[in-house]
C-alpha cells in the first residue's frame, strides 16, 4: 500500500485562515446548541434522551426549544429564555449556510464555501461571534435561573 508523504487532507485547496474559521464556527455552534440541548432537559427532563436518541436535527431541537421555553410561566427569566431560543432558531440558518456550504472559488481566487453568497473570512468570524454570544446567554441561564427551576408537573 502506498502512502502518499502528505495527507490528503493537505493537499485540499483551502488556506489554514479559512479553515480556522470554518472550524471556529463550526465549534462555537457546537457549543451553543449543547447549551440549549441542557436548558431543555432543565425545563423538561428526559429531553436530553430523547433529542440524542431521535438524533434531533439542530432545526428539530430550536423547535422543541422555542415549544418547552413557550409554555413556562411567564416572568422576566423566561422572556430572556424565549429570547435566547429565538435567536437560537434564527442561528440555525446560518449555521446550516455554512456546514452545507458547496465549495466554489472565491472572487479572490481562493477556495470558499458558498450557500446564498461566498462565505469569507469575516463573515464565518461574525457567524462564530453570533454562536458564541448566544451560547453564553444560555448558559448564563442554564446555571442561573435554571439551575432551581422546577418544572410544573
Amino acid at each position: 500500500m502506498f502512502t502518499p508523504m502528505t495527507p490528503a487532507r493537505n493537499r485540499q485547496p483551502f488556506k489554514s485562515d479559512y479553515v480556522s474559521a470554518v472550524g471556529r464556527a463550526t465549534l462555537c455552534f457546537t457549543l451553543c446548541e449543547w447549551n440549549v440541548v441542557y436548558c431543555c432537559e432543565r425545563i423538561q427532563p428526559g429531553t436530553l434522551q430523547r433529542i440524542v436518541g431521535d438524533e434531533l436535527t439542530a432545526g428539530r431541537i430550536a423547535k422543541r426549544f422555542v415549544n418547552l421555553v413557550s409554555r413556562m410561566s411567564n416572568s422576566a427569566e423566561s422572556t430572556e429564555l424565549l429570547a435566547v431560543a429565538n435567536r437560537f432558531s434564527d442561528l440555525v440558518t446560518l449555521r446550516n449556510r455554512i456546514i452545507h456550504g458547496k465549495p466554489c472559488t472565491g472572487p479572490n481566487g481562493e477556495a470558499r464555501l458558498s450557500s446564498t453568497g461566498v462565505l469569507e473570512v469575516p463573515e464565518l468570524e461574525a457567524a462564530a461571534d453570533s454562536f458564541a454570544e448566544c451560547s453564553d446567554e444560555a448558559n448564563r441561564l442554564l446555571h442561573g435561573f435554571l439551575s432551581t427551576y422546577s418544572p410544573q408537573r
